[in-house]
C-alpha cells in the first residue's frame, strides 16, 4: 500500500514539474526578443512536451506583428507538432498575408499538403469559399503570381473533396 502512495506522489510532482517546465518555456518564447532564445526554447518545447498550450504559444508568436519575416521557425515547429486540418483555413489565410514572405508562404502551403487526411470537409468547404473570393480580387489586380497560388489550393482542396466522400464509405 505504502508503494502506491509512494509511486502516486512522485506521478504527481513529474507532472506538476512537467506543467511548469511547459509555462516556463512558453513565457520565454512569448517575452524573449531575442530570436535565438526564443527558437531555442520552442525547439526544447516541441521536441520534449504534448501540452495543449502549446499550439496556441505557437500560433501567437507566428502572427506577433515583432517576429514578422522572422517567424517561419515558429511555423515549421507547429507543423511537427501538429498536421491538424482545424489549421487549414488559418494557414490558408496566413499564405495570402504573407505573400511577400517566401519562408510563411512554402511553410504554410507544406503544412496544407502534410496534414492528415481527411481533411475536416467543413474546413475545406470554408477554405474553398475565401480562396475563390481571393481569386476574383487577384482577377481585378490581374496578380498572375496570387491567381497561381489560388488556383494551386483551389485544385488541391477540390481533390480533397473527393477524398472525404471515399472516407464515408468506411463510416
Amino acid at each position: 500500500m505504502e508503494y502506491k502512495s509512494e509511486m502516486k506522489f512522485l506521478l504527481d510532482e513529474i507532472e506538476q514539474t512537467k506543467q511548469q517546465n511547459v509555462a516556463r518555456l512558453i513565457d520565454l518564447i512569448l517575452n524573449s526578443d531575442d530570436p535565438k532564445v526564443s527558437h531555442e526554447a520552442a525547439f526544447l518545447l516541441v521536441d520534449n512536451f504534448r501540452d495543449e498550450r502549446i499550439e496556441d504559444c505557437l500560433i501567437s508568436i507566428i502572427n506577433d506583428p515583432r517576429w514578422k519575416n522572422r517567424n517561419g521557425t515558429f511555423l515549421f515547429l507547429l507543423g511537427e507538432y501538429t498536421n491538424s486540418s482545424k489549421y487549414l483555413y488559418y494557414l490558408i489565410e496566413l499564405i495570402f498575408n504573407n505573400l511577400d514572405d517566401g519562408e510563411i508562404f512554402m511553410g504554410a502551403y507544406g503544412m496544407i499538403i502534410d496534414m492528415q487526411v481527411p481533411l475536416d470537409e467543413k474546413e475545406i468547404h470554408r477554405a474553398i469559399k475565401f480562396l475563390k473570393n481571393e481569386e476574383k480580387k487577384a482577377k481585378k489586380e490581374s496578380n498572375k503570381r496570387k491567381k497561381k497560388i489560388t488556383d494551386s489550393l483551389l485544385n488541391y482542396l477540390e481533390g480533397q473533396i473527393d477524398i472525404c466522400e471515399f472516407y464515408k464509405q468506411f463510416g
